[in-house]
């Protein structure tokens, strides 16, 4: 009789933290755990994207924080697994900065500020691959209108 009350105690006791636990899960707050991103771009990007503007803005479309993955497609792999090593690279990774052909949004460069946590070697052979300009500006180099045009042009051949 006791392991027949012990075991209804044990089962009541399972069957309450499965309620508790699930009534946790469904809160709002652990369903949407999101919050605005304030602000959207660094002192540093946010004077580069004005920059470009002024600059480039007659001649190409500036678009900010593109997903290489939006950009890059994936070439024939032999494995499934390489393809999706592969996707997770281009999938985490992003461009700060965007020039497009304003006809047909044909990427035509890539600017990037140095960033000591980006994969910067990774997105240099990439662009090398593809064969898409990439100009990457130190911060200090980015608020210099003069280095930023001539980089820039440089890049594109001009």
């Amino acid at each position: 009789m006791s392991w027949l009350a012990l075991t209804l105690v044990a089962f009541v006791c399972f069957v309450l933290v499965f309620f508790v636990k699930n009534r946790q899960l469904n809160h709002p707050a652990l369903q949407y755990p999101y919050s605005l991103k304030v602000p959207l771009f660094s002192p540093a990007e946010r004077e580069l994207l004005e920059m470009l503007e002024r600059t480039f803005a007659e001649r190409y479309l500036i678009l900010a924080k593109v997903s290489v993955a939006d950009v890059v497609e994936i070439t024939a792999v032999p494995r499934r697994a390489y393809w999706y090593q592969a996707h997770n690279r281009i999938a985490a990774a992003r461009f700060d900065f965007l020039l497009c052909e304003k006809n047909d949004l044909t990427p035509v460069c890539v600017i990037n500020l140095d960033d000591p946590e980006a994969e910067q070697d990774f997105l240099d052979r990439l662009c090398e691959t593809v064969r898409l300009p990439q100009v990457r500006l130190a911060p200090q180099a980015a608020r210099s209108y003069t280095e930023v045009r001539e980089a820039i042009e440089s890049a594109l051949g001009h």
